[in-house]
């Protein structure tokens, strides 16, 4: 068993309570807790949460073995750049990695966390950076792209732009290299260099969903960091170079078509959205 596995079944077991009693708490089925247990599933980020507010440790302790005091953070519903913690995040991420023998990527999220550190993103907040390649590395594992090539990917994919990281340095595979290579825009954005670089993003499958999930992330966060000229730039640019992408993505990728149904529905509505109002 991993530590989680180990760390779960004992903490339930010093607080004197049943599988019954921990699923009865957290709103699942007996057969749930016991899978999690047996380390054949893992919980989601919501549960994780949940599951060290039962047992009064933090999500950390659970994940890793380390504080077991409760160290969870509350943010309240009126910081609106940050829809969810990037704490739990993270340990949500790396849960589930662990769990389901993603080496690359748990070996690559705390290279990502310190190479941006300090870094934040736009808007009033001041939300930190990794925020967001942690939502759409979570946005990939909910939507069941659990390919560790891809959620490696996801984590590095602005790395070399925004950390000054060359590709080759980077602690992964060449099929994760070669994905973030393509999704580096080293030429600018004019007419030209943006039709190479959704030409080259088209050509490989790993790059062109993270691609998709990246817009679909910024899109949906710009109303907090985009002034209303920038809004109606990004949809113009949206609709000029990513339908397209998605179109193919749908044509070329059928092992991926129930993601890029979800992800093309989220992004026109928005994009929509924002053109009617």
């Amino acid at each position: 068993m991993n530590g989680f596995v180990e760390r779960l079944a004992a903490v339930r077991r010093q607080k004197g309570m049943t599988q019954n009693e921990v699923a009865e708490r957290l709103g699942v089925s007996f057969q749930a807790v016991s899978l999690w247990e047996r380390g054949e599933t893992s919980p989601d980020i919501e549960k994780l949460a949940d599951l060290a507010s039962v047992f009064q440790v933090s999500a950390d302790w659970l994940l890793g073995g380390n504080a077991k005091e409760n160290l969870m953070i509350d943010f309240q519903d009126s910081l609106s750049d940050r829809l969810f913690d990037e704490g739990r995040m993270y340990t949500y991420v790396k849960t589930y990695a662990t769990a389901h023998q993603m080496y690359q990527t748990a070996k690559v999220l705390p290279y990502v966390r310190s190479l941006h550190e300090g870094q934040v993103r736009k808007g009033k907040d001041r939300v930190p950076y990794i925020y967001h390649p942690l939502l759409i590395s979570c946005h990939a594992l909910a939507l069941g792209l659990d390919d560790d090539d891809l959620v490696s990917a996801a984590l590095l994919h602005d790395m070399c732009e925004d950390c000054g990281v060359a590709v080759d340095d980077l602690p992964v595979n060449e099929r994760t290299k070669q994905a973030v290579a393509l999704l580096t825009n080293t030429g600018g954005k004019s007419e030209e260099s943006l039709e190479r670089y959704y030409a080259g993003i088209a050509t490989n499958p790993i790059a062109t969903m993270v691609k998709l999930l990246d817009r679909c992330n910024n899109i949906s966060g710009m109303a907090t960091g985009f002034s209303a000229e920038k809004m109606v730039s990004y949809i113009k640019e949206t609709q000029r170079w990513v339908y397209p992408l998605l179109r193919r993505a749908k044509n070329e990728l059928p092992m991926y078509s129930n993601q890029i149904f979800l992800i093309k529905y989220h992004i026109t509505s928005v994009a929509e959205t924002v053109k009617h109002l």
